[in-house]
Formats: C-alpha cells, sequence, structure tokens
C-alpha cells in the first residue's frame, strides 16, 4: 500500500509549554493581555527495522524492509511503523489561540513475509521458501487544518484545548491477509482477503477513471479524491510549587475523518502465474476476484498522549513519557540552567536512545537519537519551538 516503508517517524502535534521553575509562573501558567505568535515542528520516529531517515517523503521501499527482517508468522513490536507528524504556525491573543497546521500520520504493521512479496516486481528478488505469510495493514493521512482553541487558567492549572477542521490530501487505510505458495512446477498462488480504502490504489493499481464502452482496462469506476476531518487536543500545565511542574498534551483526543466517495477494493485474492523468471526473481501481479464498492467511508488515527515531570533535587530533573499506537516510550534525565537557558540531557529506554534539550523562553530545541550518525538512526524526534511575545 503505497509503496509503504517500515519506519515510524512521527510528529508530535503542538509541543508543550516550556515551563520554568522559579517564584513568577511562566507566561504559559498566568493570565496575560499579551499577544503570542509561535512556529511549532515536533517529529517522533522509531524503528526496530529500517533508519528512520529515509521514511522522510512517505515513501517506503516495503520489498527492502523484508529483506532485512527475521521471519515470523505474525506482526511484532518491531514490524510496526509508526508516523504522527505536525507543523503550526499558532497565534494568541488572551485566551483565544488560532492556528494554521498541517499533519503527516501513518500506522503500519506487517509481517516480514508480506514486506518481501508486496511491490516485489520493483525490487527483482529471489524466491527462498516455498509458503509466505501475508499480512499487510495500513492506515494513513496527510492533511492540512485550521485550528481554534482557548486557554482556561485555574490558579496554577492552565488548559488548552483546540479544535482542528483538516482538508485531506491523501489517505489510506485497509489491510490484506493471506497465503502466498510457491508449487512444485515452479508456478505460485497467491490466495487472501482485502479490504482496502484508497485515494489510489498502490496495491492493484486500479486506476482511478470511469467506466467505459468498450471498457479500459483498469478503469472500474470513478471515485473521489478528497475528504475532511476534525479532532480535539487538549494540553495542560500544573505548577504544585516552586519547584515541581507536570505538563502534558493529549493529540486526537476524539477525531474523525470522512469520505463521500473514496476508492475501495473488497474481495480476494487468487492467482495461479507462471511468471517465476530463469533467475529466480518474479513479478507479483495478483488477479482480484471481488467489488469495488466505492463509497462513504470514515477513519480514526491513534491518539498521543505527552507527559512530563519537571523537578528540582539540587539540580533539574526530568521524566517524560510519550505514548501512541499501542508503544510506551518513557525518559528520564537531568537539566542545568545557564544564560536563562535549560540545557537538558537524558535517556529514552525503549527506543535506547539520547535525548537532547535546549529550552529557553522563546525558542525549544530537541533531539533524540539512538546514534550519532543521524542517516543511520533507527529512533529520531526532532522537536523546534519558536515564539515572540509583545
Amino acid at each position: 500500500m503505497h509503496n509503504y516503508k517500515k519506519v515510524s517517524l512521527a510528529f508530535i502535534s503542538a509541543t508543550l509549554p516550556f515551563m520554568s521553575l522559579s517564584d513568577e509562573a511562566p507566561d504559559d501558567v498566568k493570565k496575560t493581555d499579551k499577544h503570542k505568535v509561535e512556529f511549532l515542528l515536533d517529529s517522533f520516529s522509531y524503528s526496530e527495522v529500517m533508519p528512520v531517515i529515509e521514511t522522510f517523503g512517505g515513501v517506503i521501499p516495503v520489498a527492502r524492509i523484508g529483506k532485512e527482517t527475521s521471519r515470523s508468522s505474525q506482526p511484532s513490536a518491531g514490524r510496526q511503523a509508526i508516523t504522527h507528524n505536525r507543523a503550526f504556525q499558532r497565534y494568541q491573543y488572551q485566551e483565544f489561540i488560532f492556528q494554521l497546521t498541517a499533519r503527516y500520520d501513518y500506522n503500519i504493521q506487517f509481517t516480514p513475509d508480506a514486506a518481501q512479496l508486496f511491490f516485489i516486481d520493483r525490487n527483482d528478488r529471489e524466491l527462498d521458501k516455498t509458503e509466505y505469510d501475508l499480512f499487510f495493514r495500513a492506515k494513513h493521512i496527510r492533511a492540512n487544518g485550521l485550528g481554534i482553541g482557548y486557554q482556561f487558567n485555574y490558579d496554577k492549572l492552565v488548559i488548552k484545548t483546540m479544535l482542528n477542521y483538516w482538508d485531506v490530501q491523501h489517505m489510506e487505510d485497509g489491510y490484506v491477509d493471506g497465503q502466498f505458495l510457491v508449487q512444485d512446477d515452479d508456478s505460485f498462488e497467491v490466495t487472501g482477503e482485502i479490504n482496502y480504502k484508497y485515494f489510489k490504489d498502490a496495491l492493484l493499481d486500479r486506476q482511478n477513471c470511469p467506466s467505459t464502452d468498450p471498457p479500459v482496462a483498469g478503469c472500474h469506476g470513478a471515485w473521489e479524491t478528497d475528504g475532511s476531518g476534525y479532532n480535539l487536543d487538549v494540553e495542560f500545565s500544573y505548577q504544585f510549587n516552586q519547584d515541581w511542574l507536570v505538563s502534558g498534551i493529549v493529540y486526537d483526543l476524539y477525531n474523525e475523518f470522512n469520505f463521500e466517495r473514496v476508492g475501495a477494493t473488497l474481495g480476494s485474492l487468487d492467482t495461479r502465474n507462471e511468471v517465476i523468471n530463469p533467475d529466480g526473481s518474479f513479478s507479483v501481479r495478483p488477479s482480484f476476484s471481488g467489488s469495488y464498492p466505492d463509497g462513504k467511508h470514515k477513519q480514526k488515527v491513534d491518539k498521543q498522549i505527552k507527559v512530563r515531570l519537571d523537578g528540582n533535587l539540587g539540580l533539574p530533573i526530568w521524566s517524560e513519557v510519550y505514548a501512541t499506537n499501542g508503544r510506551h516510550f518513557p525518559s528520564l534525565g537531568i537539566g542545568y540552567r545557564a544564560l536563562n537557558t535549560q540545557f537538558e540531557l537524558g535517556y529514552m529506554f525503549e527506543a535506547a536512545a539520547t535525548v537532547v534539550n535546549v529550552k529557553h523562553q522563546n525558542f525549544t530545541l530537541s533531539l533524540v537519537t539512538d546514534t550519532p550518525d543521524l542517516p543511520a538512526a533507527r529512533t529520531l524526534v526532532i522537536n523546534l519551538g519558536f515564539n515572540y511575545t509583545w
């Protein structure tokens, strides 16, 4: 589906506001009449299979992933690609918030066998066994949006709510589940179930064009490539005292994307094609038995939760956990304040990655990676924020 590459790239909606632990509460904690302009860009990436830098751009070479993974019959933690990408241009006046935003989200699960077989015709791979277990599930949303929010101030507690409207630029939602069998006569058979919705059919190359008489190969009806959605984000912070602060955000607390007439393929694969080449490579051109029930479809994306605790035990200390798609990524670290800036060093346990944060009243920069060689990193988190208040 959509050349998915096994990688977990992820933007996290808006950044958590930087809270300084001082006698005076920061601007985000106390009511203010000031204007505030922010630019926020956040990325969380994680993969046990391939370097995450290769996921930027949204093209996932599934066949290559299969080459680099071990065999298993079911998707495991390492066979999941998670991406939540967000970018914001935000304006706040008093308690009212307005923003322009963009997002790129996907969640992919698949068996290594499926990774070897799908899109194999583009890679000329050799068969190395006679039976492959196929499972490939993908959820993908790419959209631009507008948001409006409000900040509620309750003494030491601050809550921000953001409601966003999204214009969907691209989507995929569905799965393939079956088997690929190599016969004694070197032919092969593919059997399985397909349930797949899309703007562009990256699986069977179905063309988006109306049926004609005489028929045109691949044209089985015209579907629409647009849709819309909305979601609710909630952000909070609570200053216990001068030394302790807890803050967090829930992205997509509630969300829904709606499509009036999206492309759809529903049915089964059943092929017996003798297309194995003399060198052992082959091309996957599965035939399809089923229907194309283009029509209404609803899609949801997974929630993202980020919670952070800041404290002071002689030196600034902090802990944080980011959770999404059934995975949890806890971090722990220390900080040092100098030049009105807090410098932080920590460790992300699930991803075995080093955390480096630089936080100032007017900018935030975070980098998390498991290796200094960023093109080879399997974990990569980038957070960048600028703000100006007047």
